[in-house]
């Protein structure tokens, strides 16, 4: 089984100059329903921020998470070695008292510093970087945003995703939270 990893701030969420409420927003539920869409996937966040941060933003997107890693809850923070080292644990032995072996664990991150480090776990790295920067030999991916990564990777099912696409194109304001 896959596992998707990702970071809350500058990854799910984008941070803007207008003030967002991220814990009491209109519910946008585009990515939940793309993540839906993945039935063999496991979802974690793994943040700098505190569990409190990233377990409000991902319940009020509803995502479908089976844990949240936050700086008051994990030992060492990204991008130490030891961080990544106690997520990758934490993860593979969750899963493998469930009886599920972990396939390829994807990151989705928009520090490259991070994705350097989960690289060296033989991790999958995406970087989310709206001007689309440098691609270090590192970086397996680089997107504009968490919808388009999803849904390049979800690209064999594109005609599942045709009427969430265009709610992306429709009414973008909603997509990029």
């Amino acid at each position: 089984m896959d596992v998707f990893v990702f970071d809350i701030d500058d990854t799910i969420i984008m941070h803007t100059k207008e003030e967002n409420d991220y814990y009491d927003s209109n519910n946008n539920t585009i990515l939940s329903e793309i993540l839906s869409e993945f039935k063999d996937v496991k979802f974690y966040a793994y943040t700098n921020g505190t569990f409190g941060h990233g377990k409000a933003v991902a319940d009020n997107l509803n995502l479908p998470l089976e844990r949240v890693f936050g700086r008051d809850t994990i030992p060492f923070m990204k991008p130490e070695q030891k961080s990544f080292l106690f997520v990758d644990t934490e993860i593979r032995s969750e899963l493998k008292e469930k009886g599920i072996t972990v396939k390829d664990i994807f990151f989705f991150d928009d520090l490259k510093d991070n994705l350097f480090v989960a690289s060296r776990f033989t991790w999958k790295t995406i970087l989310i970087d709206p001007s689309i920067g440098k691609k270090e030999n590192y970086i397996d991916y680089v997107f504009p945003n968490i919808y388009e990564a999803l849904l390049y990777l979800k690209k064999k099912n594109w005609l599942i995703f045709e009427k969430l696409f265009q709610r992306l194109w429709l009414h973008p304001h909603q997509a990029l939270i």
